[in-house]
């Protein structure tokens, strides 16, 4: 195969995941989705290895890795025809991260011949569950938390199945919604389908086949050359996970420990001496740390590397059954995905500081701290207008990045696995009994040092339902997260609900949800994030800069940097 019809044909796979989340997020019903992007879209090989995918959210691509295939093999590959769509979500049966994660799942025939799969996953505002907009971390186990979806065709011929349909929009509190969700996601690996059957008449089977196995190919012969780059060595590191503090749970901490053993082009992560498995949503399915590691070490090596599953091949895992980072049936899972996972990788750049110090950042906010809402929408003609009277909100939000060895960090950023971003004010107070008095960044949450961390941001609501539930999921609420090579630590976790006459209650980072009511405001922050360096080397310009900015309070530049100056 000549070069540049290799590199037609790789880039336009790639092109085609990009499209396919386009389509999706125009028709999507879930907030969540069409403006807050959380969703994803790729494109597998013949043999289900994924071969491209979109810049999304990369805790739904590494584990579709695992869920694509364990779908197509529960329906059967023989037993797959043209027009066939698969959908699931659940995080034992399916492979998936979590429940309200949905993934469907097409093969793209030519000639009767399965040539490649393209797979849509996006994140649905609500799936049931014990409490609206299904993300309750105090569940029992994992029915608590929404519809258990198993790999099942939910189009054949592409026509919907009907009863499959109802049954999964029927156990959820907007199924009109969930239809249009459905569709969404159908449609985007409708175009999927489309755009490969394109390529392939213009350029061949056999080569649409060469082009994804050389693709594959290469990203591994580059990853393995980056491995190259990291120190032969065994590294490790530990941690915790903070427990659910939910009234009669015992909210313990749970440790996490990794053994990094680096040996030429591989790389091995042994989880070994982990905590068991938890009550309450905060465990993490293997397709979740299996994710959390590769995309580990696709930070510390080279960015520039076409990602695909090529880049997995020289890194093997090791969680021992039944722990936090490798759970069994039937445990729940909720924030495990969103939580616990970033908490994975921060472990994994702890060990590996020893190795490549100049590559990792101080640790970071490490949550979607998302705050979810759901409730009865008391304006009536709002009612009318949208044709919604139970609303559901579920936003994450911005936290710190750490700090790098050569820059600050990120200021009010989702980091690692979750790229979602918050959803618009105008957006929520136009459709939702909900208003954003505030949205600031909070002075001296990012930790001091030569680089200093990245700051949190704080959403303050003013809740307009007469009575509505809340939950925050959040992480970092009892230890601050770190910095590195004398960097300081960064700002704790923080939610608490006050009452129109002044009384306060604070939310736990992982605790029950909540009831609020009509004038409520609830304050949401995540953790800021670590420095990199000792602060009394910052430049004294970067130190002013941040005291005109409003980043750093004088107090902060005179204590913990050493500033003598003045602003004026």
């Amino acid at each position: 195969m000549q070069t540049i019809v290799y590199e037609i044909l790789r880039n336009s796979l790639y092109a085609i995941a990009r499209e396919m989340k386009i389509a999706m997020m125009r028709t999507a019903a879930s907030p969540i989705m069409h403006l807050g992007a959380d969703a994803s879209a790729a494109v597998f090989d013949a043999q289900m290895q994924l071969v491209a995918q979109g810049n999304d959210i990369p805790t739904m691509l590494g584990s579709a890795v695992i869920s694509t295939k364990v779908s197509v093999e529960a329906i059967g590959r023989d037993n797959l025809r043209p027009g066939d769509v698969i959908i699931s979500n659940d995080a034992y049966l399916g492979g998936g991260n979590h429940q309200p994660d949905i993934q469907i799942t097409r093969p793209v025939f030519v000639d009767n011949e399965i040539v490649a799969f393209v797979m849509t996953r996006g994140h649905w505002n609500d799936i049931g569950g014990q409490a609206p907009g299904s993300y309750a971390l105090n569940t029992w186990d994992i029915y608590g938390e929404g519809i258990r979806i198993p790999p099942v065709l939910l189009f054949r011929n592409d026509e919907i199945v009907r009863d499959v349909q109802n049954m999964i929009v029927s156990n959820t509190r907007d199924p009109e919604g969930r239809l249009l969700d459905i569709q969404a996601q159908y449609a985007g690996t409708f175009v999927g389908d489309q755009r490969i059957q394109s390529l392939v008449k213009k350029y061949g089977a056999d080569a649409l086949r060469d082009a994804m196995k050389r693709s594959l190919d290469h990203s591994e012969t580059l990853m393995r050359e980056a491995i190259r780059g990291i120190p032969d060595g065994v590294y490790e590191a530990e941690d915790f996970v903070e427990g659910v503090q939910s009234p009669g749970w015992s909210g313990a901490n749970i440790p996490i420990k990794v053994k990094v053993t680096v040996a030429g082009d591989q790389i091995h992560f042994d989880y070994t001496g982990t905590g068991k498995q938890a009550r309450g949503g905060i465990n993490c399915p293997l397709a979740v740390t299996c994710n959390s590691t590769w995309f580990t070490v696709k930070a510390l090596t080279d960015v520039a590397i076409p990602i695909n599953q090529g880049c997995y091949r020289p890194v093997t895992i090791e969680a021992p059954l039944g722990s936090i980072v490798n759970c069994t049936f039937p445990a729940s899972v909720v924030s495990g995905n969103t939580e616990t996972s970033p908490r994975v990788i921060d472990l994994c750049l702890k060990a590996l500081s020893q190795a490549v110090p100049e590559r990792v950042i101080g640790q970071s906010n490490c949550a979607a701290c998302s705050g979810v809402f759901g409730g009865r929408d008391p304006n009536e003609a709002r009612v009318r207008r949208t044709g919604k009277e139970f609303i559901s909100l579920v936003e994450p939000h911005g936290g710190g990045m750490g700090a790098r060895a050569t820059r600050d960090g990120i200021n009010g950023i989702r980091v690692y696995v979750g790229n979602a971003g918050a959803l618009p004010v105008e957006f929520i107070e136009q459709t939702m009994p909900i208003t954003v008095e505030a949205w600031a960044l909070v002075p001296d949450s990012g930790g001091a040092g030569r680089w200093r961390g990245g700051l949190t941001s704080r959403r303050t609501y003013r809740v307009g339902f007469e009575e509505a539930t809340v939950t925050a999921a959040g992480e970092r609420g009892q230890a601050a997260p770190e910095g590195y090579f004398g960097g300081l630590a960064g700002g704790l976790f923080e939610c608490r609900i006050v009452s129109p006459d002044g009384a306060e209650r604070s939310m736990p980072s992982k605790g029950a949800t909540e009831i609020v009511h009509l004038g409520d405001r609830v304050l949401l922050q995540p953790a800021g994030s670590g420095g990199y360096g000792d602060p009394k080397e910052r430049a004294v310009a970067s130190i002013e800069a941040d005291l005109l900015d409003g980043y750093i309070t004088l107090e902060a530049a005179r204590t913990l940097y050493g500033y003598q100056g003045s602003i004026e």
